[in-house]
């Protein structure tokens, strides 16, 4: 089986602040999917007829994965290495990358990063716990009696009306 990541990249055309709103040049991004179009990266990603796994709109392009066998000689993780590496080599065009790969070890969290604006907006990386026992929890088979007076204290009889504050008034 092997080890597994969950891996997320993208690419993003720096933003300006325009008339109150941060925008992209069209332009530049237009350029930059052209230019990922071309590369080896793209080649080897939709080789299969299937790009789900990565997609662009609105100024960034992003790449997207989990369980996925993430080594560095892999063919396919060495294309987008490769295409990693041009796209730095374009910062200085307004170019900006960020990048995360969380393994299956606790400390197992790669980040890269560069540009003036690398874009984090879509990907928290963070280690975590699964849990299978889910079957397990609220059950308390081994005593009968304890889970009747849990029963029991969670719904007290109702006293009549009044008589609280009648038995307050006589203590």
């Amino acid at each position: 089986m092997g080890y597994r990541s969950q891996v997320g990249g993208i690419f993003s055309v720096d933003e300006k602040h325009e008339d109150g709103k941060w925008v992209y040049d069209q332009a530049k991004f237009k350029e930059m999917i052209g230019f990922i179009k071309l590369s080896r990266f793209y080649e080897m990603w939709t080789k299969d007829g299937d790009a789900k796994h990565f997609g662009w709109q609105n100024g960034k392009f992003i790449l997207y994965g989990a369980d996925w066998k993430w080594y560095p000689d892999y063919p396919d993780i060495q294309a987008w290495d490769d295409l990693w590496n041009q796209m730095r080599d374009m910062e200085d065009k307004g170019i900006s990358g960020y990048f995360c790969r969380v393994g299956e070890e606790q400390t197992d969290i790669e980040e890269l990063e560069f540009g003036m604006n690398p874009c984090r907006d879509f990907f928290y990386p963070f280690s975590a716990m699964h849990f299978e026992g889910d079957d397990y929890l609220g059950k308390r088979d081994t005593d009968v009696e304890e889970n009747k007076a849990d029963q029991a204290s969670t719904n007290p009889q109702e006293e009549s009306c009044g008589s609280s504050v009648a038995d307050s008034a006589q203590a």
